[in-house]
C-alpha cells in the first residue's frame, strides 16, 4: 500500500490532477461557443421494437416472468 501523502501533497497532486482536465474542458467548450464547432455524437441505429420481440432483455428478466407464469 502507498504512504499517507501530508495534506501539502495531497493538494499538490490534486491540482495535478485536475488543471489538465479543467483545460480540456475549456478547449471544448471554447471551440463550440465561440468557433461554432458542433457537439459530437455517437452514430446511432434505428432502435428494434421491444414490445415484438424480447431478444434485447437480459436473461434475469424472462426468468422472473416465467416464475410468474409458472404460479397461476
Amino acid at each position: 500500500m502507498a504512504q499517507k501523502l501530508p495534506p501539502q501533497a495531497r493538494r499538490l497532486r490534486t491540482i495535478i490532477v485536475t488543471v489538465p482536465i479543467m483545460g480540456a474542458t475549456a478547449y471544448v467548450l471554447y471551440e463550440r461557443l465561440v468557433l461554432g464547432k458542433p457537439q459530437r455524437t455517437l452514430p446511432r441505429e434505428v432502435p428494434q421494437s421491444l414490445s415484438t420481440s424480447n431478444e434485447m432483455l437480459p436473461e434475469s428478466s424472462h426468468v422472473g416472468s416465467e416464475r410468474l407464469s409458472k404460479g397461476d
